[in-house]
């Protein structure tokens, strides 16, 4: 009897898990399976958009892209803001975590100040930087000119050589400080004890931050990474307002280029076909971030039941 209230109460309850759940379970599909299943199907269409037919070209599109050199400059450009992001972008956030967590006074202050970039929105930052980076009255050669190396103003978002460099930089004053704060976050919630522990046993700052600040950051660093690599891939807005992807493609990323194929050369099945790209891409790495952390994890455990 006891066995079946049991049973009973088990199943009325996932029956009220089972009715909190589906409605976002429908709503997750709706908006974010259902997009990315139509996408794959139109990657094998040509379709330039509703009201038209859509013809189906089986691996045309596919082969296309395969020998699109704009396709690979966008694939090579969003690969360089990737790497920037988790080589320059992260380590900044870290660093100015740790500045203001030990900071003696007006910790709030500078957490403010620090965090004033996320809070703008994004046409706000690629128009203000964009005044800056101006090669007639922006601020970077305004200085240029008043220390004398006026030679070296130039317009920066104009040429080739310099506008991804600048993309890169100003992405990188946007973001940096919203890493900034969830590592503010996880820092808080490491016990100060640990810390003193270490350094009763002779650790250096250096050696407190390498061996126990990092490895108990390690879940949010893996967050981190996560974050800044789906962010890289998916980048469209600054880029799009800041220079729309140019001067000759040197500053497209894959997301500037398929919104360019999709509604300026209404190739919506070409489109679909960069979008499929960018989800496997993003899926892939994601993936392997995940297990090698499992596997680094296992590795710990097990050195530490040795």
């Amino acid at each position: 009897m006891a066995t079946r209230r049991a049973q009973s109460l088990r199943v009325r309850d996932r029956a009220v898990w089972a009715a909190f759940l589906l409605p976002a379970l429908a709503v997750y599909a709706l908006f974010l399976i259902y997009p990315v299943i139509q996408s794959g199907v139109l990657s094998f269409t040509s379709w330039a958009g509703p009201g038209r037919a859509a013809t189906v070209v089986g691996l045309e599109n596919y082969t296309e892209l395969l020998a699109d050199p704009v396709f690979w400059r966008a694939m090579g450009n969003t690969a360089l803001l990737l790497f920037v992001s988790i080589v320059i972008q992260l380590p900044i956030g870290l660093g100015l975590a740790l500045i203001v967590a030990t900071a003696a006074r007006a910790k709030r202050f500078w957490r403010a100040i620090y965090f004033i970039p996320t809070l703008m929105s994004t046409v706000a930052i690629a128009i203000l930087w964009r005044l800056i980076y101006s090669p007639d009255f922006g601020i970077i050669n305004g200085f240029l000119r008043a220390v004398g190396l006026g030679d070296l103003a130039q317009g920066w978002l104009g040429q080739s050589s310099t506008a991804l460099a600048a993309v890169l930089a100003t992405n990188i004053w946007q973001w940096a400080p919203f890493y900034m704060v969830i590592y503010l976050a996880a820092l808080a919630g490491i016990n100060g004890e640990v810390y003193e522990a270490a350094a009763l046993d002779g650790a250096t700052p250096w050696q407190r931050f390498w061996y126990v600040t990092l490895p108990l950051l390690k879940p949010v660093l893996i967050t981190t990474s996560i974050l800044s690599l789906a962010g890289s891939i998916k980048a469209f807005d600054l880029v799009y307002i800041m220079t729309g992807g140019g001067p000759s493609s040197s500053t497209e990323l894959l997301a500037t280029y398929m919104f360019r194929q999709g509604f300026d050369n209404y190739r919506l099945g070409y489109a679909s076909t960069i979008a499929v790209v960018m989800f496997l891409i993003t899926f892939v790495l994601t993936v392997l971030v995940i297990v090698q952390s499992n596997r680094r994890n296992h590795a710990d455990e097990m050195r530490g039941a040795k």
